[in-house]
């Protein structure tokens, strides 16, 4: 019997890393700043699919007098802003002007970029969870340490402090559920399955903890 465990325990350990790797490997980078397109041929009642989202980022009340140059400065002061953030590692400030750039892309009605910004609010919410989890150092450990009461007691402790840090990636996936909705319509699977694999990172992480 101590050996059936053992060898499920094994089987389960590798059968983990292996989906690990796999959704590592689609996991989306962040966009670049690149201007897009003003024009647009989005449908007027897009915006109305974020409704519960704009709530959470912005106040209902602003400057309606603003022109659109004036809508895609904003868009762009709060990029700006999102880099100032990440190069600091200050990633509630990145998350803070995300939503906001995602705010503004919504104004100049365009739900594509918008949706970028969403996606990129799981993307730094990932990298701050493996940054303070030392996440790649731990999954390389497990993956080549031997059988033995060692390595469950490892893995053990790394499932504690996953579970310590995920409430910031459970914030997030509202957010990269929204970013998915929004990008669907476009025809580009391959962003759209950039923003699911986030998603998955995030569902993996959670089903990792509670095993």
């Amino acid at each position: 019997m101590r050996k059936q465990n053992k060898l499920l325990l094994n089987n389960n350990i590798k059968l983990s890393l292996f989906l690990i790797t796999a959704v590592s490997a689609l996991l989306f980078t962040s966009c670049t700043k690149t201007k897009p397109s003003n024009s647009s041929n989005i449908q007027s009642d897009a915006q109305d699919s974020t409704v519960v989202v704009q709530k959470n980022i912005l106040p209902d009340t602003f400057d309606q007098s603003r022109t659109i140059q004036d809508k895609w400065n904003d868009f762009y002061r709060a990029k700006d802003s999102v880099d100032a953030a990440a190069a600091r590692n200050d990633f509630d400030d990145v998350r803070k002007y995300l939503k906001k750039a995602y705010f503004h892309a919504m104004e100049v009605s365009r739900p594509d970029i918008a949706a970028w910004q969403l996606n990129n609010i799981g993307y730094y919410s990932i990298v701050e969870f493996k940054q303070k989890t030392d996440y790649d150092h731990r999954m390389r450990t497990i993956e080549n340490m031997r059988r033995g009461p060692e390595k469950i007691v490892y893995i053990k402790e790394t499932k504690a402090l996953f579970k310590k840090y995920l409430p910031k990636l459970l914030d997030s996936v509202h957010y990269l559920e929204e970013a998915y909705d929004l990008d669907k319509d476009f025809n580009d699977n391959d962003r759209t399955n950039k923003i699911y694999s986030n998603l998955a990172y995030i569902d993996w992480v959670r089903n990792f903890t509670n095993q």
